[in-house]
Parts: C-alpha cells; sequence; structure tokens
C-alpha cells in the first residue's frame, strides 16, 4: 500500500484539483486531529482513511489520486444555480444535533456567527435592542452585514471556511427572495452530508461487543489509529489506575511504566494515551486519554467537570500548597471576580475583556451592561482565593466519601 504524509497528500491533491471549478481547501488533509471522530478526512463526498505508522499518520496514495480526480472532473455548471433553504438561526443546540453533518445549519451559524462580531466590534449598546443583530436584511444576511464581511469572516481559521474540504461561502450568492449554490456543488454537498453521517455513526459502535455508545466518548487511540470501545470492554482490556504513583516524578517514570496500559483516570472509559504530569512541581498525576488531556487545556471549562480538581491535586505539590497549576489560577481568580464584582446598584454579572499583570499584581478590565472599570487583585488575595477553591474541593470530596 503507498502511503503519504499529509503533507505529501495535500501538496498532491492541490496538485490535481488545480483546475477545479469549486473553490477548495487542500489544508483539511492536514487536520490529523479531526481523524479522532471517525478515523476518515471528507474531501467532497470521498472518505480517504488515516493510518497511523509508527506514531505518524498517513493516508493511500491511491484514496488521495482517487478524490482528487473526482473533484477535478466534477461537472459544475456556475450559472445552473438550485435554491438553498437555509434552516432558522438557534443560539443553542444540543451536542448530537450540533455534532450531526448539516451544510445548510452550518452556513446560517457562520452568518450570524459574523453578525455577532461585527456588533461587537462596533462596540453597540448591550441593552435591549441588543438582539438587533439578528434581524435579517435586504441581501439576506443579518446584523448589517455585507456579502463581502461575510465571505472574508474568520479568513484566517481555514477550518471555519471549509465544508467537505471545500469553500461554500464564494459561490454563495442572493436572488433578492432566497440563497443560490451551483446546483451540482449542492448535491455535492448533500452526499457528503450522508457519507459523513454514516461515518460518525460507525465510530460510535463498539468494535469488541458491537454496541452503539454516546458520540464520540468512546473512541481510543492505538498506535495504529483509533478504535472504539465501550466502558465495559475497555475495562476487560486495560488495568484501573490505582494511584500507585502518587508523589513520583515523571521524569523518573521507567519506560517499561505504559500509560496504555491503563484506562483513562478521568473519564474511566478509555485507553489511557499519555501520564498526564503537573509542569509547576513535575509530579505525576496519573493516566489520561488523548480527548480529556486535550481537555485539561481549557481552563475553567475542565475545572467544572467532576473530578477535576482532585485529578489536579493528585500532584504532591499542589495537594501540599492547596493550589492548582498557574495556568488554572488565572481561570479560578477571573471566575471569583466576575462573580462577586459588581458596577455600583448593576445586577448583571461582568465579563473579563482584559487581563495585565502589574507589579504581582492581577489587573482585570470588566465590562457590565452600563460601565467598563478595573479591579487588581494582589498576589497575596489571588493565594486565598485559589487556596479556598481548592479547600472547597476537598472538603465535598470528605463529604462524599
Amino acid at each position: 500500500m503507498p502511503m503519504m504524509s499529509p503533507k505529501s497528500a495535500r501538496a498532491t491533491f492541490a496538485d490535481l484539483t488545480a483546475n477545479c471549478a469549486l473553490p477548495l481547501d487542500p489544508d483539511v488533509l492536514l487536520r490529523t486531529d479531526l481523524l479522532h471522530h471517525h478515523g476518515h478526512t471528507v474531501i467532497g463526498d470521498a472518505a480517504l482513511r488515516g493510518y497511523k505508522y509508527k506514531g505518524r499518520w498517513r493516508y493511500d496514495e491511491r484514496d488521495v489520486r482517487r478524490a482528487g480526480r473526482a473533484l477535478a472532473e466534477l461537472p459544475i455548471n456556475l450559472d445552473d444555480l438550485a435554491e438553498i433553504h437555509l434552516p432558522e438561526y438557534r443560539d443553542h443546540i444540543g451536542l448530537e444535533e450540533w455534532a450531526r453533518p448539516d451544510w445548510r445549519r452550518q452556513l446560517v451559524t457562520w452568518m450570524f456567527n459574523a453578525a455577532r462580531h461585527k456588533a461587537f466590534q462596533e462596540d453597540r449598546p448591550y441593552d435591549e435592542n441588543w438582539d438587533s443583530w439578528k434581524e435579517i436584511g435586504d441581501n439576506g444576511l443579518p446584523g448589517g452585514l455585507t456579502m463581502t464581511e461575510f465571505i472574508q469572516a474568520r479568513s484566517n481559521d481555514s477550518h471555519m471556511q471549509n465544508i467537505a474540504g471545500t469553500k461554500p461561502r464564494r459561490l454563495l450568492s442572493w436572488s433578492g427572495e432566497h440563497w443560490l449554490l451551483p446546483r451540482a456543488y449542492a448535491d455535492l454537498l448533500d452526499r457528503w452530508e450522508r457519507l459523513e453521517d454514516d461515518l460518525v455513526n460507525q465510530a460510535r459502535i463498539c468494535s469488541s461487543c458491537g454496541t452503539k455508545g454516546p458520540l464520540w466518548a468512546w473512541r481510543t487511540p492505538t498506535a495504529n489509529g483509533y478504535i472504539t470501545l465501550c466502558p465495559p470492554c475497555s475495562g476487560t482490556a486495560y488495568q484501573t489506575y490505582q494511584g500507585h504513583l502518587h508523589g513520583v516524578l515523571y521524569e523518573s517514570l521507567r519506560r517499561t511504566m505504559r500509560a496504555d496500559d491503563y484506562l483513562c483516570r478521568l473519564c474511566a472509559q478509555s485507553r489511557a494515551f499519555t501520564w498526564d504530569h503537573c509542569h509547576d512541581h513535575g509530579y505525576v498525576r496519573g493516566p489520561l486519554c488523548a480527548s480529556c488531556n486535550t481537555f485539561e487545556g481549557k481552563g475553567v471549562r475542565f475545572l467544572l467537570r467532576e473530578g477535576s480538581v482532585l485529578h489536579l491535586l493528585e500532584c504532591r505539590g499542589c495537594l501540599e500548597q492547596k493550589t492548582l497549576p498557574r495556568r488554572f489560577r488565572i481561570a479560578v481568580i477571573r471566575e471569583h471576580v466576575e462573580a462577586t464584582e459588581r458596577h455600583g446598584r448593576c445586577r448583571h454579572r461582568p465579563y473579563t475583556q482584559g487581563l495585565e499583570h502589574v507589579h504581582d499584581v492581577h489587573r482585570f478590565s470588566l465590562r457590565c451592561h452600563q460601565s467598563s472599570w478595573t479591579k487588581d487583585v494582589t498576589a497575596t488575595e489571588a493565594a486565598d482565593v485559589v487556596r479556598a477553591f481548592v479547600e472547597k474541593a476537598l472538603a465535598a470530596a470528605r463529604r462524599a466519601d
């Protein structure tokens, strides 16, 4: 099987599709982090399986060339347009619906995200008329957006412009009543939806017992890529971590002590990927799967997850000092400031616009519906806030026991 690196695959695909009528994004082949979802990169209506060899992702060269030729030869008549009926915008949708491939909903989301960002950039008053950015204009776009602004929105983030390895904003047009796309292109995106949906559903099935599980939760990294294992099958295949490395320095771990022999300490559902450790003190905290290890970098969002604070306190240094790693302290202090600070009699919770460090003082720039101001938190006050947060978590754990 002739294998290619993602970089080589991108170059080959770009060469094959140089004269394609569709605006393509070959960089999608470099997004190997997305292989976690179902093990494939879907371009157009072709699924390119990712293979892992010696810790590096590869594509089958035949798949890359087949996908490139299919798109290059796709008959596209840019004058044969089809009406695109887009769904209504909703502020909040559940994970299952959000993850379901739906290119029409994605276009709507992009439109309203761009309109909301424009409202923030123009510093519009945050009052009862704030939702005016949702109003649709004569050009079909919300919030006074121009088509140029919509096309250029988030242009530095290619994955925010991309559906099925293509860039639909550039071919979208407004008739005065309906949105239009070339008919053959809309049909291609419909085929992408069905293919992506099939791959997502297949990736939810445990490869051992055949049970269908929640979205992405059972995906487990291995030396050859990702597999799907339900918690019972994972529990049978891998050991449960018993905390035997508490107080052990990460640098002193022997190479024979493999993290992937264990279940993830946090989710207890997936095979562990790495030994998580405190970068401030160097102590091992426990084995984590790739998903939980990535989520740990989400700051306050990670701290809200059940068991996360106790996991961080598996570091002996953090536990003894009643503190958290440096990158989490700011999240705790920011949450405390936003929860306790108010401007005059305003009852609305402020949000942080900026943060500076001035002579060991954290200076938060806050804003509410009525005003903007700053709040200084000294190093001593910051340590007290973090200590109180840690002690509260430890007390809750003792009560649970």
